[in-house]
């Protein structure tokens, strides 16, 4: 899938024993009219999805549409993303391993009985042709909360960031890690997962260097207030740059 996704939510969304280190996130933007082609285009590949799954290719796949936000037309104008696809992988070696090519083969024995053959090397031959634009990115896992189970019409929030100094991801782990942890526990908040930009695609936003997915809950929870915390978190928000905060919801999903 090396060409068409270069291409990921780890635990957060499988409930999987297995930690997974790295995911291969896709922007997507569709041409114009085009948002029910392209999402025919991802649900025809879902069952392939799920064989590669089987056969220990990824840990998970998940397609997820743009609610609002996700706007970096403040960095530079590259249009908004209207999809987002991630590609989970337990580490570099899977994900390297992960050959697009292979996937012919695999949508085959997936559509043997249900599809003519030469109907399924076209719509293999043309999984692109929706898109306007992909941007991808190749993140490395720092941390994740406790997983929950995955349920279509999930719905997360997506921060891009960029690193200001040596000292953000300290920040991050020790005085923001503990404060979504606590949230958790208080049924205030589902996840958080911290992740490093390693890679990336030369049309990508070169300025990011981490992204952070979180998902909330209804409960509620209030902050630490003494000044020691609140010195800490002033400090950790000066450390990086945060840009439009996207709102993605799950439409589409293997593990």
């Amino acid at each position: 899938m090396k060409k068409y996704l270069l291409s990921a939510l780890c635990l957060l969304f499988s409930g999987m024993a297995i930690h997974a280190q790295i995911l291969v996130m896709d922007i997507i933007q569709v041409k114009e009219g085009m948002e029910a082609d392209y999402e025919a285009v991802e649900a025809f590949v879902s069952p392939i999805q799920e064989a590669a799954v089987a056969q220990g290719r990824k840990l998970g796949w998940f397609v997820f549409k743009r609610l609002s936000g996700g706007d970096l037309t403040v960095i530079k104008d590259r249009g908004i993303g209207d999809y987002m696809l991630i590609n989970v992988y337990k580490d570099e070696a899977q994900r390297a391993a992960d050959d697009w090519n292979d996937y012919t083969a695999i949508a085959q024995k997936v559509y043997k009985g249900k599809m003519r053959t030469a109907k399924i090397d076209r719509r293999m031959a043309t999984l692109i042709e929706p898109r306007k634009d992909t941007r991808t990115y190749v993140l490395e896992n720092i941390y994740f909360t406790k997983a929950h189970r995955t349920v279509l019409g999930d719905t997360i929030s997506v921060f891009p960031a960029q690193q200001l100094n040596e000292d953000y991801e300290q920040y991050e782990m020790e005085v923001f890690r503990p404060v979504f942890e606590d949230m958790i526990l208080a049924g205030a908040h589902r996840m958080w997962h911290f992740n490093r930009i390693v890679l990336r695609s030369e049309n990508a936003y070169q300025n990011l260097t981490h992204i952070i997915f979180n998902k909330t809950a209804k409960g509620s929870y209030t902050a630490p207030e003494d000044f020691k915390t609140s010195k800490l978190m002033e400090l950790g928000i000066k450390a990086r740059k945060g840009f439009d905060v996207g709102l993605m919801k799950l439409i589409l999903f293997q593990r």
